[in-house]
């Protein structure tokens, strides 16, 4: 009686399928239909999933957050686009046109203007200056990090909202404001008065409450919104909240769904190694869909800015946060790639049984040539009489290794693993030289 290759029914990935009585063909057209129906399931709830995860690290983990934020206030475009911004604001709390027009009498008022944009170049100098300071550096991490525990304690519901009389979260540069004045009143006591008191303003400060201390010493009246960048504002706070809890719980309900959606596909379908290759397609094409969309959603942002200035900054910032998910998308392409050719070396086709037939018979035979090589006479005699040479080697190419290259924990594993096979490897071809 010939026997048959083992089908998929009896848990093998063959693609053969066996013969079919006409009641069973019904039954295995069912199983088709569910295992590609769990397909699609795979393929949203692993979409969902990756921007889930993505979402919850980027927004609700405080040190991701900073880890992303804080650096920003280095970055060179930013930095000019927050020099700008607190000249601007700067500015309005000096008012150098109002000072120059009762200062100069009425045939000198004409030099209002010019002295006035004279004294912005001072200001911007200054705020370049302390940019480069430590003050600054403490000041936005402080802040950004503020604003993030602000806007999570908002949207988490931990208290109803950040500021008293208005639903918004706010990264507060008040304090910065304040010591760049505080530096500009030690060098140009006159430009915003010498009797004037500054206050010392905190992080920590309420910003209404920084806005009034320092509108009230300098004796001018402030915007609303001096000092701040409003990174939430109110209206849709419920909307919002719901929108948090379900980044918080979507990532471990799209997961286990992934899961079982691929694992019922893989059971159900007749012809597992198709079906198998269906769940890797998805999941790249839920890969590449997520690239595309950073990419959209990049070039959209930059868009949305009109100024050349603040269009650089929000190009860094936007990457800061999109391109470590399409370097994950990517990576993972790569591992589904790995994956496909895995599982179709390994089938039972004809190619696929010739190339491992030839790998197998050169793996062999290179295997046999190695040990011939490690075990002749001379090679041994060689390597117990540059043992100590070997051995430093050895330790030297693995801290040239660890100096020069940025290496992940798995990496250094691989390395410390190399370092230890290599002097095992000395050790055990020197033990076959022959005795002196």
């Amino acid at each position: 009686m010939p026997v048959h290759p083992a089908s998929e029914h009896d848990g093998g990935m063959a693609d053969a399928p066996t013969p079919a009585a006409p009641a069973g063909r019904w039954n295995r057209r069912f199983r088709s239909l569910a295992a590609v129906t769990l397909v699609v399931v795979f393929a949203l709830s692993f979409l969902a999933s990756g921007v889930g995860i993505w979402l919850k690290r980027n927004t609700l983990d405080k040190d991701v957050w900073n880890e992303r934020v804080v650096p920003l206030g280095t970055d060179p475009a930013v930095q000019r686009a927050l020099a700008a911004y607190a000249t601007d604001q700067l500015m309005q709390a000096v008012k150098p046109e109002e000072l120059f027009a009762e200062a100069l009498p009425e045939r000198g008022q004409v030099l209002a203007i010019p002295l006035s944009a004279a004294v912005r170049e001072f200001v911007a100098e200054k705020v370049e200056e302390f940019f480069a300071s430590d003050r600054f550096e403490s000041i936005w991490t402080a802040a950004a990090t503020k604003a993030h525990d602000a806007a999570i304690a908002t949207l988490k519901g931990d208290r109803p909202a950040v500021v008293a009389d208005d639903e918004k979260v706010q990264i507060d540069l008040i304090p910065l404001i304040d010591a760049v004045l505080a530096d500009i009143a030690e060098q140009v006591p006159d430009l915003i008065g010498r009797d004037v008191r500054l206050p010392t303003i905190r992080v920590d400060d309420v910003p209404e409450a920084s806005r009034a201390r320092l509108a009230e010493a300098l004796g001018v009246e402030l915007d609303d919104d001096f000092g701040t960048v409003t990174i939430y504002d109110g209206g849709k706070l419920s909307l919002a909240q719901t929108a948090v809890r379900w980044i918080d719980r979507l990532p471990v309900l799209t997961g286990i769904l992934a899961a079982l959606a691929a694992g019922g596909a893989l059971w159900l379908s007749p012809r597992r190694r198709r079906t198998a290759f269906q769940l890797l397609g998805a999941a790249a094409i839920a890969a590449i869909a997520i690239r595309r969309v950073c990419f959209l959603l990049q070039s959209q942002v930059e868009g949305l800015v009109v100024e050349d200035l603040n269009r650089e900054a929000a190009r860094v910032v936007i990457a800061t946060f999109v391109d470590p998910l399409t370097a994950a998308a990517a990576t993972v392409l790569w591992v589904l790639a790995a994956l496909a050719l895995a599982i179709a070396v390994t089938g039972p086709y004809g190619w696929a049984r010739s190339l491992r037939t030839t790998a197998g018979t050169g793996a062999a035979a290179a295997r046999g040539a190695a040990t011939d090589l490690a075990t002749a006479p001379t090679t041994a005699a060689w390597v117990a009489g540059h043992r100590d040479p070997l051995r430093v080697g050895g330790w030297v190419a693995a801290a040239l290794v660890l100096w020069f290259a940025s290496l992940s924990w798995l990496l250094l594993v691989v390395v410390v693993a190399g370092v230890i096979a290599w002097q095992v490897a000395i050790d055990r071809i020197g033990a076959g030289a022959p005795a002196a």
